[in-house]
């Protein structure tokens, strides 16, 4: 049971990139959607999502080393950088880019639970 339980627990690790090369162009349809009237075609909102994607695991992988200030600043910045971003790329204002990428960050957490859930089930029962 122990073995059991250590290898679904690589299988979920494995599985989960998988899972992330469905995610990120889930991301870019909800920000199509979130910046509808702007004429952008999808795979230029796929560039952003791949563009804000390495952001977000640089600063995973900044937030793992070992000095607790740069767990912080990584906190910090991930969604800083997100806002900058978008409002580079789509333009508009400070509030309008808040309330999208606020929709945006729920829709995609509710995403990534579901996507947390197919993984898990796939790693334990297959």
């Amino acid at each position: 049971m122990t073995r059991e339980l250590e290898l679904a627990s690589e299988r979920f690790i494995g599985h989960w990139g998988t899972a992330m090369f469905l995610l990120v162009p889930m991301f870019a349809l909800w920000c199509k959607f979130a910046w509808l009237g702007r004429g952008l075609r999808y795979t230029e909102h796929l560039v952003y999502a791949l563009h804000l994607h390495a952001f977000w695991f640089a600063a995973i992988a900044v937030a793992q080393l070992p000095l607790a200030l740069l767990t912080g600043v990584a906190a910090v910045a991930v969604p800083v950088y997100a806002l900058l971003a978008s409002r580079r790329v789509y333009g508009g204002g400070w509030w309008g880019n808040f309330a999208r990428n606020a929709a945006v960050a729920m829709l995609y957490g509710l995403t990534l639970s579901i996507a947390l859930g197919v993984v898990a089930l796939w790693a334990f029962l297959g």
